[in-house]
């Protein structure tokens, strides 16, 4: 087995690049996959882009407008996300959406929500534009600190540097949960980057037609660095050149005293095998998760709400309250995880064991809470019912991980799931360089499905000539009509 590239660390970001269709982002906290992220180039992140848009249709009834904006169907604008400078007249109380706006009105438009099959993408005129420690808020003059800085005396601190901001009317900050611990001079600069992207963003909107793109978000790998990093991250490995330069003159640029965290991983072994991150990764897709205990917890996802059970095992423990309560304590870390790992938004409920101690239901519920903490997404909370019952909303912030990377069953018309040709060819790539690493193996053969065989030998036919040169070996690859990965 090939060692690690260092002792591995408490927490530490894992970067792979290697495949130019897809990006894969790991977090790892205490040894164990806290966070992970995927990114295609087919399927194009738009949450967070601005656009000058066009009114196209207002409709009364439900107090919103549709807005061309350039994508394939038109944007959702509610009056609530309507700033008041769009307003052709200044009404007195709740204003009607038809007598405050009118057709052809152009607007500088933000996506809030992702378009998807059924509805188009969900739009806002309230701009907030991220940066490393603060983010930019457009429309809104409050200064605000992330609630998850709970320390009273960093909360203190920033305050105070947040006091000698000089900000121009209309613009508001937020600083980030990164901020803790940083100077006042990178804040600082921070916020003058900001001020100086939002300048640029008002000129270029003054120069351009509707509908047109004024500002793109930053790619996975530079957002995830922005938005994700912190002072706990000890390393962030890269497997890629160019990704790995990418985020080196990023965090030049923003964060210069962290460069040396960023390090080039060189080894034959693919970056996430290394870490043994490979079995960690395949139990995202699987319904049943198990607890160190012996229970585990079942997560099925409907068009309504996605239901998480816990179930008990088989213990032998006598005393069914404690039993009870330790493994609920389990499955609320795990589930908060696992939620994390899938990104599974809207509507949650966790259908936990039933305890009789209030004591324990309070614990539970505190653990439940404490496990989101790290979580990006707002999440709120109900209490835990009579039955057991504690339901969750999750903010969407991006599509989820099984709307990435699964398509539906053409046996089973939906009732289950099956993963890409992409995703399983690019998995199958993973898996051969494995063998070539581990086993130099002299010929590698491969029973695989036509499509999959179909995709690797019309598209990565240059990587398999490759690979084959640096081994020494042959690599025949075999199509087979229902064969099985």
């Amino acid at each position: 087995m090939m060692r690690r590239p260092t002792k591995t660390p408490t927490c530490l970001m894992l970067i792979n690049a290697e495949q130019p269709e897809e990006i894969r982002v790991a977090i790892i906290r205490k040894n164990r996959l806290d966070e992970f992220y995927i990114e295609r180039i087919t399927q194009e992140q738009t949450r967070g882009n601005i656009y000058k848009g066009i009114v196209y249709d207002i409709v009364p009834s439900l107090q919103a407008v549709f807005v061309e904006y350039g994508a394939a169907k038109r944007g959702f604008l509610q009056i609530d996300e309507i700033h008041p400078e769009y307003f052709l007249s200044s009404p007195k109380g709740r204003p009607s959406i038809e007598k405050v706006l009118r057709p052809g009105q152009e607007l500088l438009v933000q996506v809030v929500k992702e378009e998807t099959t059924q509805k188009g993408a969900a739009l806002t005129t309230y701009l907030t534009i991220p940066g490393r420690y603060l983010v930019l808020t457009v429309g809104q003059d409050h200064v605000g600190i992330s609630r998850k800085i709970t320390e009273e005396k960093e909360r203190k601190r920033l305050e105070s540097i947040t006091k000698s901001f000089r900000l121009p009317p209309g613009l508001g900050v937020i600083v980030r949960t990164a901020a803790a611990g940083v100077t006042k001079t990178e804040i600082l600069k921070d916020l003058r980057y900001l001020l100086r992207l939002w300048e640029a963003i008002k000129k270029q909107a003054q120069q351009v037609e509707a509908p047109a793109l004024i500002y793109q978000e930053m790619n996975l790998l530079l957002r995830t660095v922005r938005d994700y990093f912190t002072s706990e991250m000890q390393e962030v490995w890269v497997d890629d050149t160019e990704a790995y330069r990418q985020v080196k003159e990023f965090m030049r640029l923003v964060a210069p005293r962290y460069q040396r965290v960023v390090k080039r991983y060189k080894q034959p072994l693919p970056i996430f095998s290394a870490f043994g991150l490979d079995e960690e990764i395949a139990r995202i897709y699987e319904e049943r998760v198990s607890l160190p205990s012996g229970g585990e917890i079942v997560i099925q996802t409907t068009e309504a709400l996605t239901a998480i059970d816990v179930n008990s095992g088989h213990s032998q423990e006598k005393d069914l309250e404690d039993t009870s309560f330790r493994t609920n304590l389990e499955a609320a870390e795990e589930s908060a995880r696992q939620i994390r790992l899938r990104n599974i938004a809207g509507l949650i409920v966790i259908d936990f064991i039933q305890m009789r101690s209030k004591k324990h239901l309070t614990m539970v519920e505190r653990r439940l809470r404490e496990a989101f903490k790290t979580d990006r997404a707002k999440v709120d909370f109900t209490k835990m019912s009579k039955f057991g019952l504690i339901e969750i909303s999750r903010q969407r912030l991006r599509p989820s991980l099984f709307s990435l990377t699964t398509t539906t069953c053409p046996l089973c018309q939906g009732k289950g799931f099956v993963l890409t040709t992409e995703t399983k060819a690019l998995e199958i790539l993973r898996q051969i360089k494995r063998q070539l690493v581990l086993n130099r193996p002299k010929e590698l053969y491969l029973e695989i499905p036509l499509d999959v065989a179909n995709y690797l030998q019309n598209e990565k036919r240059q990587l398999l000539t490759e690979m084959e040169l640096q081994f020494k070996t042959k690599i025949c690859i075999l199509a087979k009509e229902g064969a099985c990965l």
